[in-house]
């Protein structure tokens, strides 16, 4: 069921792997007029460019507190949704300030401008905002990151909780789904290794619950149209290991998984320390957003089919 009001959403990072899922989930799903706006010069969507929704596509660093004053100013959305973000776990380690001008200060700048024009926010952070030392984690957990991006994350919470500015943070965890035109994730590494009957290297003792992207890009949806404040944490319903999860994705795209190899994680002067366990209690979400976890199974089905679905893009993905 569509969302019947005309809100104006601003959504910051929409070329990103979660932020055009977000955007393409507010035009499946909902009557907002969309403010989409990115780092780049143009929008890199064309189907979406002429979407009636779309009133703009702004060119936009979150970093630079004058740009995001000035189109905040301009626009003046009823709710931004911050997508943007540095989510290199091992860059943010090992460059510190690139990592706190992109996750904190960014928050603080829309803070100021959403005050100014009484917009609503909703963030996404990380469950690396904990240690994975007392899984599940619930939505009241005390958090206690064991790297710099997780600390980034829990820094751009406190910003937000102690702002004043209505607010609502969606706390994820380990995305997978399809993507153009970005960075690839860890499923799409794992699709592309096995396509060229590569083997691909995969943790064994890392467990994290894989999370469709598709349910996170809902439940911002959600927390839009139901106006929620507060803390959800949604994530998929199996803790796997890295290992595990990269042989279900070559069963699941018909690839040979003997070509995953199984190696422990060990922290490193070139990588940052992860949490070793990490999975949230998701009640909350499923009950106040309305939100249906997808298991992996499941959501590696909707993956291979959006990948098949997208034709010409196939290559983009795979290559």
């Amino acid at each position: 069921m569509k969302i019947r009001h005309r809100d104006i959403v601003l959504i910051t990072g929409a070329h990103g792997f979660l932020g055009q899922h977000v955007l393409r989930t507010f035009l499946d799903e909902t009557h907002c007029d969309l403010i989409v706006t990115a780092r780049d010069e143009k929008l890199l969507f064309d189907d979406v460019a002429d979407e009636p929704q779309v009133l703009a596509y702004q060119k936009l660093d979150v970093t630079e507190r004058n740009e995001v004053k000035e189109a905040i100013a301009l626009y003046k959305p009823d709710v931004i949704v911050h997508c943007a973000g540095l989510v290199d776990v091992d860059r943010c380690e090992h460059d510190r300030e690139l990592a706190w001008k992109t996750n904190v200060r960014s928050v603080e700048h829309i803070i100021e401008a959403a005050r100014k024009t009484d917009a609503r926010m909703v963030h996404i952070s990380s469950d690396y905002v904990f240690d994975g030392t007392r899984t599940p984690y619930a939505e009241n957990a005390v958090p206690s990151p064991l790297n710099y991006y997780g600390r980034t994350k829990l820094a751009s919470e406190n910003a937000l909780r102690s702002s004043g500015v209505n607010h609502c943070i969606l706390r994820g965890a380990f995305f997978y789904g399809v993507e153009v035109h970005r960075k690839p994730s860890f499923a799409i590494n794992v699709i592309k290794a096995l396509t060229r009957n590569e083997t691909f290297e995969a943790f064994t003792d890392l467990y994290a619950p894989p999370t469709l992207v598709d349910d996170i890009a809902l439940a911002v949806i959600r927390a839009v149209e139901y106006k929620k404040n507060g803390i959800y944490h949604i994530a998929g319903p199996e803790m796997i290991s890295r290992y595990e999860f990269a042989k279900r994705i070559a069963t699941a795209f018909h690839l040979n998984p003997e070509l995953v190899i199984p190696i422990p994680f060990v922290a490193s002067e070139t990588r940052a320390d992860r949490p070793r366990h990490s999975s949230f209690v998701t009640l909350k979400a499923q009950t106040e957003l309305g939100l249906r976890i997808t298991g992996i199974d499941e959501g590696l089905q909707v993956m291979l089919r959006g990948i098949h679905d997208m034709e010409d893009e196939r290559q983009i993905v795979y290559q």
